[in-house]
């Protein structure tokens, strides 16, 4: 109904409905004799459009299931349904809670107790006295907004706000940044990470980049608004709707619901295109959790997470041979990814994503993980753009690059001949020292004897595999690298816009065992690239679902990103240090 008399924009029945509106209210209306009430003159101002219509709902769902099944109980505010005075609202009682009221009803006590219960969707300090005092908008949580929301509604504070003690709390609380979610963050030992830090000067640039956040009153009430949107969806669907968790991430609102045989991964999904038509909410992710479900539902304005943010929080080690890549934030949880090849991870990674997914991000990403946690006499990059490395300009000089940016085929293929000749020659050193990996083999020897993590890090490799000879000369000799190299501390990063089968042979990318999948163009080419749905439905710009060794599920996370100055700020500040 409110979407047909007050939906924006206008429905063609509209009429339709304003003029059953009028019927009933000459059907339905009792008013005593003698009331001075014209209702012709009613009916035709509803038919004319000549009334403002506000209106407000209130109804009980009774549930009535097994003995075992998980409570639902909750006050839920249906959206889009009034203004800032008028709301609908449905109530939900769990078995419970029913047998609870019937017992009440039948001592003839009070039932507003076991009612006040039920705050779960609204928050806050128990049941309404009236429809109309129903809250339309979650409560702010910043300090000043509080306040003056306090003052505003004294007795009835509402959204996460529980009472006026939290007020009190978050007016007595020590200023500092918040998480997208609205929770106070502690800001790092700046000692302590710098500590962990190869270069100084590249600890420093870290350090003063502070931590960006984006946690304002306007998406914390959005956030609210889609978990109300999104269990009166799951109601209407006839599936579960028990929240459990929500955050705010960089890309979404993630909700998590509990899960049971009426809420499955499978019924979500079949129902996507319902969520995103009837609802507006445009779910990009389902994932499977224990003992829930997790929905991921886009943010109109999504946050830019930069690359010094996170560095600021990463430790990575100074031992000698730093293997750790920091490839972003994960979205449900807020921690750094980080992959780790050859030892918590495959050795070897697939990087796939189609124009303006942020691959080229990614990869200049890895590589600043690269120089910027080694010497160079302890990792070497061979990297090879077919793009005349117009992606990589800032890395000319680097003193980690063989060969610099090498953008012919001749001369990627002898580099990568070299590598294999390398991986041979390194196994025979590493029997003589009685070492079953280049970690021990640099632990037995002498200073002078140690060698470097190599990295093979080649961007756009389907476009040179179109040529045949290039195909047939390289693919043997990737194959065996991307079998025997592990021990031997040779990685490979392959890229690729679509990895398919005639330019990536089905066994190089069965070696590649971690995938880096960026927003592709079908689901086709997720389920090549990522061996299953879901990376068509990514947003772009550095939305990333990661596929590691090790790792039971998908994370969904999001790539730094850093503008070419602060990229040329830190390559310049490694040169310096390793000169």
């Amino acid at each position: 109904m409110a979407g047909a008399v007050g939906g924006e924009p206008v429905r063609l029945d509209r009429d339709i409905w304003l003029a059953r509106l009028s019927d009933l209210l000459v059907d339905g209306f009792r008013f005593p004799i003698g009331a001075n009430l014209d209702l012709p003159a009613w009916r035709r101002a509803i038919r004319e459009d000549r009334c403002t219509i506000d209106l407000r709902g209130y109804s009980h769902v009774f549930v009535s299931g097994p003995v075992d099944a998980p409570d639902c109980s909750e006050l839920v505010r249906i959206p889009n349904v009034g203004d800032a005075s008028y709301s609908a609202v449905q109530e939900i009682f769990g078995r419970d809670r029913v047998r609870e009221l019937v017992l009440r009803y039948y001592r003839g006590e009070d039932p507003t107790a076991v009612r006040g219960d039920n705050d779960g969707g609204l928050g806050g300090g128990g049941l309404p006295n009236t429809v109309g005092s129903v809250p339309t908008a979650s409560a702010p949580r910043d300090r000043a907004s509080v306040r003056e929301y306090r003052e505003r509604t004294p007795t009835n504070p509402t959204g996460d706000l529980k009472s006026s003690d939290e007020a009190d709390e978050l007016d007595a609380a020590p200023p500092g940044p918040t998480a997208a979610d609205g929770e106070r963050v502690s800001p790092p030992d700046g000692d302590a990470s710098r500590r962990h830090w190869l270069n100084p000067a590249v600890a420093a640039w870290a350090h003063g980049r502070g931590i960006h956040v984006e946690a304002d009153a306007e998406a914390l009430a959005w956030l609210r608004q889609v978990e109300s949107t999104t269990k009166l969806a799951l109601q209407q669907f006839q599936l579960q709707a028990k929240l459990l968790h929500s955050v705010l991430t960089p890309n979404a609102a993630l909700l998590k619901f509990q899960g049971s045989a009426n809420l499955t991964v499978d019924q979500v999904l079949r129902r996507r295109t319902e969520f995103l038509t009837t609802y507006g909410l445009n779910l990009i992710g389902v994932q499977p959790e224990a003992g829930a479900v997790s929905l991921s539902v886009a943010r109109p304005r999504r946050q830019i997470v930069p690359l010094g943010a996170l560095w600021q929080r990463w430790t990575p080690g100074i031992t000698g041979d730093n293997q750790d890549v920091l490839i972003g934030v994960r979205e449900d949880d807020g921690e750094l990814l980080v992959l780790s090849p050859g030892r918590d991870h495959a050795p070897h990674t697939l990087i796939a994503g189609s124009t303006g997914s942020g691959k080229s991000v990614l990869m200049q990403n890895i590589i600043l993980s690269i120089v910027a946690t080694n010497r160079p006499d302890q990792a070497r990059i061979t990297l090879v753009d077919p793009k005349q490395g117009v992606d990589y300009f800032a890395f000319e000089g680097l003193p980690h690059l063989d060969g610099g940016i090498i953008d012919r085929q001749e001369d990627a293929l002898a580099r990568i001949q070299r590598l294999v000749d390398e991986m041979d020659a390194r196994y025979v050193r590493m029997r003589h020292a009685r070492a079953a990996n280049l970690r021990q083999h640099n632990e037995r020897v002498g200073p002078a004897e140690r060698l470097p993590m190599l990295w093979l890090i080649h961007d756009e490799f389907a476009d040179w595999m179109l040529a045949e000879e290039y195909k047939q000369e390289v693919a043997s000799a990737v194959q065996r690298l991307g079998i025997r190299s592990r021990a031997a501390g040779i990685h490979l990063v392959f890229a690729a816009q679509r990895p398919e089968v005639n330019v990536m042979p089905m066994q190089l990318r069965a070696n590649l065992g971690n995938r880096l999948i960026l927003r592709v163009d079908s689901e086709g080419t997720s389920e090549i690239a990522l061996g299953e749905k879901g990376a068509e439905r990514l947003l772009g710009r550095g939305h990333l679902l990661a596929k590691l060794e090790g790792t039971p599920s998908l994370v969904y996370a999001q790539v730094p990103f850093a503008t070419p100055e602060e990229i040329d700020e830190v390559v310049q500040l490694i040169r310096s240090g390793t000169e």
